[in-house]
């Protein structure tokens, strides 16, 4: 028996285009070098992120607040309202998002498989991550007992609770684990630290870090590949 534990922002779904239309389509320019928009958002996403898992703050509401702080720190021209109107059309966006026809493929295949268990394990606000898991169609292949929502939970990622509460309600040891996603120190360090597999989605092409995981793609080509090779 394995479980696999999925995260789901920009693993199950790229949110990475739709951060950066949003952008676009309220400044009406053009964002000359999107990695660099993205990892300055990312990194802002970081600051809050507890108070937000907990309801303190709402998603809208802290996502325009990364947006002007990006658009300030790339020089982009911005009034102080465009980070508002751009978590608006971000998450108008969010609305239409889909499971690409790929990767719905494979998690048909591995979900029929008798010996595999899988989860998710996602940070967030607990109403704003149900939500995804709703649009997605995510219950077509996870139980809700076997998705954690740390907006839900004491825990933000990568607390090694986490993974023991994930261990706990699969009933599998961490040998027996993999733990798939975007975010390297979120996802992917915290699983190694807890002795489980990995396998990485390196969406941004960040540099090797000095603890491999079992296997690092770059690509959702390479992504979709990974896990039919792996799993079914």
């Amino acid at each position: 028996m394995r479980g696999i534990v999925f995260d789901i922002d920009d693993t199950l779904y790229c949110r990475q285009d739709m951060l950066v239309k949003a952008a676009e389509t309220v400044l009406g320019v053009k964002v000359p070098d999107w990695r660099e928009f993205i990892r300055i958002f990312y990194e802002k996403s970081e600051i809050n992120m507890a108070a937000l898992e907990s309801g303190e703050v709402s998603t809208h509401d802290i996502n325009g607040w990364r947006y002007n702080e990006t658009f300030r720190l790339l020089g982009l021209p911005y009034k102080q309202d465009d980070g508002g109107k751009a978590a608006d059309t971000y998450l108008e966006l969010q609305s239409h998002m889909v499971i690409s026809d790929g990767l719905a493929g494979v998690l048909d295949k591995i979900a029929k498989d008798p010996d595999i268990r899988l989860g998710i394990l996602t940070a967030g606000e607990s109403r704003h991550q149900w939500n995804k898991v709703g649009m997605l169609g995510l219950n077509r292949w996870f139980s809700n007992d076997y998705i954690i929502v740390t907006g839900d939970t004491p825990y933000t990622k990568p607390d090694k609770e986490l993974y023991k509460m994930m261990e706990e309600r699969l009933d599998l040891s961490p040998s027996d684990l993999w733990m798939i996603g975007d975010n390297y120190d979120k996802d992917i360090k915290g699983a190694i630290e807890n002795n489980w597999h990995t396998l990485w989605l390196n969406r941004r092409g960040l540099p090797d870090p000095e603890h491999l995981p079992d296997i690092s793609v770059l690509t959702d080509e390479e992504f979709i590949a990974a896990l039919a090779k792996e799993f079914t």
